[in-house]
Formats: C-alpha cells, structure tokens, sequence
C-alpha cells in the first residue's frame, strides 16, 4: 500500500468524523464511493463491509465524548428503534448478495438524493426550538418503522443507516437537535454489528495483499482510516457546539447531492 493511499485512508477518517460528529450520519456516504474509486477490485460487499466497520468504529470514538457531556436521551425509544434496525440490517445484508450491482447503486443513489431534497426543504420551514416532549407510544412506533427501513437499505449498500435515519429521527416530536447525533451513533453501532457477523464469516476473493483481512471486512484499511477519525475528534467536538442548526443542514444537503453524483458516475465511468 502506498503512502499516497495511507494519506488519502486517514483525510477518510476526518472526513467520517465530521459527517457521524456534526451531522449524526455515517461515513458510509463517502467511504462507499471513495473505496469503489481507490480499490476497484473489491466487490460492492466488501466495500459494505470495510465501509460498515470504519462506521462503527467511528460512532464509538463520538459516543464516548457524548456520554461524558451527558446528553438526555430516551434509552426506551434507543432499544426499539435498535432493534428494529438489526432487524433491517440482516435482512438487507441476505439481500445483497441477491441483487445485482446495479440495483445496489441505484438505492444508494436514490436514497442520497431523496435525503438530499428532504433537508433542503427543512430549509424553508421556519420555527422554533422544538420544546420538551414526553416520550409516546406513536413515536416509538414511527421511529421503530423508520429505523427498521433504515437498516434494511444500509445492509443492502454499507452506508451504515446513519444517513438514513437522521434526517427521519429528527422528525420526532420529543427529539431534539442536539440529540440526533447521539441516537443515531448508538444506533449505527448496534445495527452495525448485527451486520458485521455475516460479513466476517463469509469467505472473500480477491484480498489486498500485505492487509489483515478477515471475511470481508479489511481491518487494515479500518485501522488507517479510524486512526484519522480518532486525531479529527477533538477538533469537531469544539465545532459542534458553535455550529448553528440551519448552516450544518444546508451543508449536509450539498454533501449528499455531491456524494449521490459521485457515487452514481464512478459506477457508470
């Protein structure tokens, strides 16, 4: 491996920091595309796979500075919302072995661009702070549904659920902004790990010679681009909180549109 791609693995992991830290989404939408375009060799399972263990990897460094800031969160509404999403990720795991390459990018790109269009016009509705709310029945159910469609398509591409899913969370009458980070990082590495099983039992040809690989998941290129993740943590954790709301969702707009065309010219080129 040369050291132009030990440079490029770690700006990864800054890049996957900022996305899971501020915007509460995983890297999977950047490393799903990034891997296909430096490692063309890997199958789009392998690229799930090694882009599903950089989220969870990641998800753990953000949650371990937002436990110690002790951010309230209803640990009821995490459980059901995560297990529905294990639910959704095995499904979309068994899944992607069944659809053809084509079919897989087309959800990812799709699902970017909806997302893409959804926080866009969030921009025009103006309001306030959304006040304290009890935790109810609905909305347990709603983000359960939610989180559960959320982990099928990100067992199908690798994109972690996280994108997915916190834009929808948002939506919650009792979550607030500063929340959604948080439950979406617990819930990336809960669903995650329901995935990750099934990718390192399974035999993988071709492997990246001179990398600890097991399965599908390359640990090595985890390694790298975690320990990039791991130096950008402390620089976005002091952003987060001077970030304002509006600014960080037409920023997460523009990301998702950039990585939607991105994704979608690296399969067709």
């Amino acid at each position: 491996m040369s050291l132009a791609i030990i440079c490029f693995l770690l700006g990864c992991g800054v890049f996957t920091n900022v996305m899971s830290a501020l915007f509460g989404i995983g890297g999977g939408v950047l490393m799903v595309p990034l891997l296909m375009t430096v490692f063309p060799q890997f199958s789009l399972q392998m690229v799930a796979a090694t882009s599903l263990s950089i989220v969870i990897g990641s998800a753990l460094i953000n949650l371990t500075y937002f436990i110690r800031q002790k951010i309230a969160i209803s640990y009821k509404g995490l459980l059901l919302w995560s297990g529905g999403m294990i639910i959704g990720v095995q499904g979309g795991f068994e899944l992607s072995f069944i659809f053809p390459p084509f079919m897989i990018v087309g959800i990812f790109v799709t699902t970017m661009l909806l997302l893409s269009i959804k926080t866009f016009l969030k921009l025009k509705r103006k309001g306030a702070e959304k006040p304290d709310a009890a935790v109810n029945r609905r909305d347990l159910a709603k983000g359960t549904v939610f989180c559960t469609l959320g982990g099928l398509i990100a067992g199908i591409t690798g994109i972690g659920g996280g994108s997915i899913m916190a834009p929808l969370v948002n939506q919650l009458s009792f979550v607030k902004q500063p929340q959604v980070a948080v439950y979406t990082n617990y819930m990336m590495v809960i669903g995650g790990i329901g995935s990750l099983y099934g990718y390192l039992t399974k035999p993988c040809q071709p492997m990246l010679e001179h990398t600890l690989q097991v399965g599908y998941v390359n640990f090595t290129l985890v390694g790298i681009v975690l320990l990039g993740s791991f130096l950008m943590s402390f620089i976005t954790m002091k952003i987060r909180g001077k970030l304002k709301k509006r600014t960080a969702d037409f920023l997460l707009g523009i990301i998702l549109l950039l990585v939607a065309g991105y994704t979608l010219a690296v399969y067709l080129y």
